[in-house]
């Protein structure tokens, strides 16, 4: 049995250890001169390749009810086992899985001597350029100026997310392009865990400040979700951690009109709020807008204030309107911002939409082109931050390349 593996990403080759497991003759191509070279980058370096809290409810898809059967078959219990079998040792911070080294370089070595040690053969800069099943078990799989044979395909040559426009293989020669060609549909792909850029002249005046912050998404009148986590303001919108997870609604849905509401001062009641700010308007009575402020936000952010209402932070509390002092301990609280979009795919984690989950079965077998197999980010599942996009590469591939490496 030769099975080709298309892309030596985190799925890619989780999937070749595991069809290699099975007896089967395992190639990889992969088009980077390294394999797992986004990996590498996962976590800021440290790689959180799973959690705890494996539930579907952290996962974006089209067929999110079919999910649980990927993950009945392969969970982060697997990923534990899996990864110690191979020599990893692993750590848990608050339900969070780590290499115990905090290594990305870690996960993705131990993976690679796992491909040595099967006798999987690594083929870089290759680029496929086309695919068409020419008999029951037989797939002929062009690439630059030849022609190769394989009786099974896996299909994880990932998203576009990470990469730059430049670097971005053209349309007729990308992953998607080839399910497209094997008689599968494609979800448009957008950007998600991304900054967002937002509308606005003033973020400049406000870039590198972190604080946190309650963040509610608004979309054409509809709540999407809230937030909670640490939030930073860059030279063109925002960023951090509650912005990614909210990021997949403002991509998936890009002709909806998105709102932030931020809670710059979260964990207060409005009530002991509302207590706090009326003392500080009678003890600070008889001086400046800019001392009325100081103490409560990032000086950046309430010098914006302070301007965003028409005043200076030398103007005397007891000259300025009490509305618009009003106005800005309203804003500390609702601090609402008009959302353009989510930054591009260079600057996305992953992405949402893919091959559709209704048109693989639970072995990541193509309905439409038996022999074929799709994992990852190829298809239409984005998790939120924590770990739970790597569990899906180890869920999905480690499947595909089993069922693939059957005789």
């Amino acid at each position: 049995m030769e099975v080709l593996i298309i892309g030596g990403g985190a799925a890619g080759m989780m999937a070749a250890v595991s069809a290699a497991s099975m007896g089967a003759y395992v190639t990889v191509f992969e088009k980077e001169d390294i394999l797992g070279k986004k990996l590498l980058k996962t976590g800021n370096g440290r790689c959180n390749i799973s959690n705890r809290d494996l539930r579907t409810d952290h996962y974006h898809s089209s067929d999110n009810d079919l999910l649980d059967n990927y993950f009945s078959k392969f969970d982060e219990d697997d990923t534990v086992r899996t990864f110690r079998s191979m020599g990893l040792i692993i750590k848990e911070i608050g339900g969070y899985m780590y290499p115990f080294c905090e290594q990305a370089k870690a996960v993705r070595d131990v993976l690679k001597n796992a491909l040595d040690s099967y006798g999987v053969k690594v083929e870089h800069g290759v680029v496929v350029e086309g695919i068409v099943k020419s008999g029951p078990d037989t797939f002929e799989v062009k690439t630059e100026g030849r022609t190769r044979t394989f009786n099974r395909i896996v299909l994880a040559c990932g998203s576009y997310a990470g990469i730059d426009k430049k670097d971005r293989i053209s349309s007729d020669r990308d992953g998607y392009s080839l399910a497209y060609s094997l008689g599968h549909t494609v979800i448009p792909v957008k950007p998600a865990l991304s900054a967002l850029n937002c509308y606005g002249d003033f973020w400049k005046d406000i870039s590198g400040v972190r604080t946190d912050a309650m963040i509610t998404l608004i979309s054409d009148g509809v709540l999407m979700g809230s937030e909670y986590g640490e939030l930073q303001f860059a030279d063109t919108g925002l960023g951090g951690i509650p912005i990614m997870q909210l990021s997949h609604y403002v991509g998936a849905y890009p002709d909806m009109k998105h709102t932030l509401q931020i809670d710059l001062m979260p964990g207060m009641n409005e009530d002991e709020y509302i207590s706090l700010m009326q003392g500080r308007m009678l003890q600070f009575a008889g001086s400046s807008v800019g001392v009325f402020m100081e103490g409560t936000l990032n000086s950046k952010l309430c010098d914006h204030l302070i301007k965003s209402v028409g005043l200076s932070p030398a103007d005397e509390v007891c000259e300025a309107t009490e509305d618009s002092i009003i106005d800005i301990v309203g804003k500390i609280r609702c601090f609402n911002v008009s959302v353009k979009g989510t930054k591009d795919f260079a600057h996305a984690q992953c992405c949402s939409g893919g091959i559709p989950l209704r048109e693989i079965d639970d072995n990541c077998q193509s309905i439409r082109t038996p022999g074929l197999y799709i994992c990852g980010e190829m298809l239409d599942v984005d998790g939120a931050c924590g770990g739970y996009n790597l569990q899906w590469a180890w869920t999905s591939g480690y499947i595909a390349g089993r069922s693939a490496g059957c005789y």
